[in-house]
């Protein structure tokens, strides 16, 4: 019971720090929206705050799970560059709340993803470096700055999916239908394809 109740909690949480910004959203509304009482919802979780980071920590376990199940099918080459690509459409697609979380706290500062960058994303940031420099080196891809094709892989992901409001006005399309992620992912990697690829 007691974890239906957090997976519930966690849910509503989501949503309304999606929809309201850490600042304005109210446990009072997320308790309701869980369909569970206040109370309830101090009991788990104690704090705005701690609310707020176990709702982080969820996702990055969720990042970590799949990240980590793209290398295992992958393990070497463009092929894991690909795998991982493919790995961050599917986690942003299924956590869409926290795509509009996070890039809310990138547009703020970030300081309350102080410790899920610490403990989840530098640490996944450098073996990424680690790998792609190795690879570098064992001639499976071409010479390149690690640092900033992380950065341009990031920010295109992340942009289809904090945009997609925005695509779907332009494109008259639903750039969350399977066709229209299928058809961006495989644009993305045919780039990267082209500059990282030994020749």
């Amino acid at each position: 019971m007691a974890d239906s109740s957090q997976a519930r909690i966690l849910e509503a949480a989501r949503g309304e720090f999606a929809q309201r910004g850490f600042p304005a959203a109210r446990l009072q509304d997320i308790a309701a929206r869980a369909g569970i009482k206040h109370p309830t919802l101090l009991y788990h979780f104690g704090t705005k705050e701690r609310l707020y980071a176990a709702v982080i920590e969820q996702a990055m376990e969720d990042w970590a799970a799949m990240t980590s199940l793209a290398v295992a099918r992958a393990p070497k080459g463009f092929a894991r560059l690909a795998a991982l690509v493919d790995a961050g459409l599917e986690f942003f697609a299924s956590h869409h709340d926290f795509v509009v979380i996070w890039r809310r706290e990138a547009i703020e500062g970030g300081d309350r993803l102080q410790q899920a960058i610490v403990e989840h994303m530098r640490p996944f940031f450098d073996r990424a470096v680690v790998f792609l420099r190795s690879e570098v080196a064992a001639g499976r891809l071409r010479e390149h700055d690690p640092i900033e094709l992380m950065q341009l892989v990031y920010g295109a992901v992340m942009t289809y999916f904090s945009d997609a409001g925005f695509r779907a006005r332009l494109l008259d399309e639903d750039p969350l239908a399977p066709a229209a992620m299928a058809r961006f992912g495989s644009a993305l990697t045919a780039m990267l394809r082209d500059a990282l690829a030994p020749r």
